[in-house]
């Protein structure tokens, strides 16, 4: 692994703590499950993808899908509460 490759990792998984903050604090807002599903669900996508770059997979094929699938799931989670706000 080189340098680059741990920089990548370490902004990933920041991003992902942060937005997973982000979900919770919607949550004790709230008080409705979504926000806590993705919130996990985040976290779990950042220490898969962190267990796989340690593991030798290379970073690029790693890094970048995950960055997406999280902010989908976050995306998807927003939509989600506004339609549940509305009814």
């Amino acid at each position: 692994m080189s340098q680059r490759d741990v920089v990548g990792l370490i902004v990933l998984d920041v991003a992902c703590l942060l937005a997973a903050a982000m979900m919770l604090r919607a949550w004790s807002r709230r008080r409705t499950r979504p926000p806590v599903v993705a919130a996990i669900f985040v976290v779990v996508l950042a220490i898969v993808a962190s267990v796989l770059v340690l593991s030798g997979v290379t970073y690029s094929l790693v890094v970048g899908p995950t960055f997406i699938v999280a902010l989908l799931v976050i995306m998807y989670t927003a939509r989600y509460e506004r339609g549940i706000s509305r009814r």
